[in-house]
């Protein structure tokens, strides 16, 4: 009974679970050792599930609609992509990742058509994207960052700063972001760029200034 069942499955099925499976694992080993909430075993799944929903869609729509269940494969996985996307107080982490598990589910839906090459030449390309684009990101912020800083201070007892002229001092450009206020507490919240040595030089003289009570700066570049 199981040699029947196994020969009916078509080899050139099972090479497309396997490559898959494969391709999944090599574009999620990146993710992985920069510890992202997506790693090798979701891109893994979400490839081999891609490829999968692709051959039955192509099997249940032949030969008038083989795209019925593969088309909501790209709507299905916006749902994951979403749920690795966080908002923090200062920046939002996790798009690169979501971009990601949107480039596995392709990469099944092509395997699933057996565009092996394409396959190939897409993963080489976005494995490259991953890793050389952020060494010039890096790059690229040792000569210009983007911060975002919230800046309090106490009007009964200062008239506070001038914060364009403050910017300009130090040569960042500066844009008001929100303004709020608590009692005497007035709070203004800014995105400023940059060099990092002159919002190294801003952060300084903040922290030191006897008119304000409470400075922060993002410790991540947006």
């Amino acid at each position: 009974m199981e040699h029947t069942l196994i020969q009916l499955i078509e080899p050139s099925t099972i090479l497309k679970v396997v490559v898959s499976c494969f391709a999944g694992a090599f574009l999620g080993l990146e993710r992985e050792y920069h510890h992202k909430a997506a790693g090798m075993r979701t891109l893994t799944l979400i490839c081999v599930g891609s490829t999968l929903f692709t051959i039955l869609s192509v099997e249940i729509g032949s030969p008038n609609s083989p795209d019925r269940v593969a088309s909501n494969i790209l709507t299905g996985v916006g749902f994951i992509g979403a749920g690795v996307i966080f908002k923090g107080s200062y920046s939002i982490d996790g798009i690169t990742t979501a971009a990601t598990i949107w480039i596995a589910a392709a990469l099944g839906i092509a395997v699933g058509m057996s565009h092996y090459v394409l396959v190939v030449i897409a993963l080489i390309l976005v494995l490259m994207i991953l890793q050389g684009l952020k060494q010039v990101e890096k790059r690229i912020s040792r000569l210009r960052q983007k911060k975002v800083i919230c800046i309090s201070y106490d009007i009964s007892k200062s008239k506070g700063v001038d914060f364009p002229a403050l910017f300009h001092r130090f040569h960042l450009e500066h844009k008001h972001m929100t303004v709020s206020r608590k009692e005497d507490i007035i709070e203004n919240r800014y995105e400023v760029k940059g060099h990092p040595g002159h919002l190294k030089e801003m952060s300084h003289y903040l922290q030191n200034n006897p008119d304000i009570c409470q400075f922060q700066m993002q410790t991540n570049p947006m």
